[in-house]
């Protein structure tokens, strides 16, 4: 039997009903019956997260990178938010830095201007959604 907050029962969990549960914050609990649906825009993200991994390797290996990886971003600027009253022009002056930043790689794909297009991705989330800093600042690359 475990223990709930309003519970003013002295009895504790066996050692392996605490081991095998985890603790989910509140903000993080889906209401019943209602499954989490990514926004577009999160999506956007998710993809860009996914393909800046791959080209990250591809520029440490120094291979050539598809264009595929680097094409389609200008979705984010239209794409729908999570919350959508939180996209104002300071996130899209954010969305076109990253871009032009992105442009600038393609032009000269190396580690400094790859962990530029990075750094751009840190400067936005400051901002909005700080969550994935730690993640994307995981992708950057030692010169």
């Amino acid at each position: 039997m475990g223990i709930s907050c309003s519970s003013e029962s002295t009895q504790h969990p066996n050692e392996s009903e605490v081991s095998n549960k985890k603790e989910i914050p509140a903000e993080k609990k889906a209401k019943k019956g209602v499954l989490y649906e990514a926004s577009e825009l999160a999506l956007v993200m998710r993809s860009m997260y996914a393909n800046m991994t791959v080209v990250g390797e591809m520029v440490h290996q120094k291979e050539a990178i598809p264009d595929s990886l680097l094409t389609g971003y200008e979705r984010m600027l239209h794409a729908e938010a999570t919350n959508p009253e939180d996209l104002n022009e300071q996130f899209y002056g954010f969305a076109n830095v990253w871009l032009d930043q992105l442009k600038g790689f393609k032009e000269t794909p190396d580690i400094t201007h790859y962990n530029e297009v990075m750094n751009a991705c840190v400067h936005c989330h400051q901002s909005f959604c700080p969550g994935p800093i730690k993640k994307i600042n995981r992708l950057k690359l030692v010169p």
